[in-house]
């Protein structure tokens, strides 16, 4: 074996440990980000549960008031309960997709691996696992992990369409979290509604 041929022997091996190290630091990375996540849902997830089922209390007082009622009144009570209810139900049923998604953390981290190597994004991988672990509790700790989570990305719409092939990933994704948000909103002023409708309500079934 010649000495060109032993230097260049030893480069290949510098590379190849360089290339292992590198993807070990990524892997690590990954699973601490997951697990992150995971804290997140975590803490996150009684505060969700509790605000999806703040309109499903009311709208059960209408639908019962929808067949106390009967006739085109009971009708339009109904429609108001399926309306009411929509919501909270549809923020639960999110809610269920983003525990899903960080159980296990090992496949989410699988997935966040994967994401960060297509974004061509790890510079910023640091960041965002900073920004996770420090989140606060409940919904607002959610979205600053959200923030975190996809900070200095450029969402194109090639992308935008790949992550969303990522099942655990995609509910994390910009707009699957603020339509969360917004279900959240919804929610809380569908439990007013709901609510002031289903009192105003009693008093028509009082009189029927």
């Amino acid at each position: 074996m010649t000495t060109e041929e032993s230097r260049s022997d030893r480069w290949l091996r510098i590379a190849a440990d360089a290339a292992s190290s590198a993807g070990e630091a990524r892997e690590t990375l990954s699973r601490e980000l997951a697990e992150g996540l995971s804290g997140v849902v975590r803490r996150a997830r009684i505060p969700l549960l509790i605000v999806g089922l703040l309109p499903l209390i009311p709208a059960l007082l209408v639908a019962i008031e929808a067949t106390v009622l009967g006739g085109y009144p009971g009708l339009v009570f109904l429609a108001v309960a399926v309306a009411g209810a929509s919501p909270g139900l549809a923020l639960l049923w999110r809610r269920r997709r983003l525990v899903r998604a960080t159980d296990p953390p090992e496949e989410l981290a699988a997935e966040l691996g994967e994401a960060y190597d297509i974004a061509g994004a790890w510079a910023r991988a640091g960041y965002a696992l900073e920004q996770v672990q420090t989140a606060g509790p409940g919904l607002r700790g959610a979205r600053q992990a959200a923030r975190g989570l996809w900070a200095g990305f450029q969402l194109s719409r090639d992308l935008f369409e790949r992550f969303s092939e990522l099942p655990r990933v995609a509910p994390f994704l910009p707009p699957s979290l603020q339509f969360t948000g917004s279900l959240c909103l919804a929610s809380v002023v569908s439990a007013v509604v709901t609510g002031a409708i289903g009192v105003a309500g009693l008093a028509l079934v009082a009189v029927a």
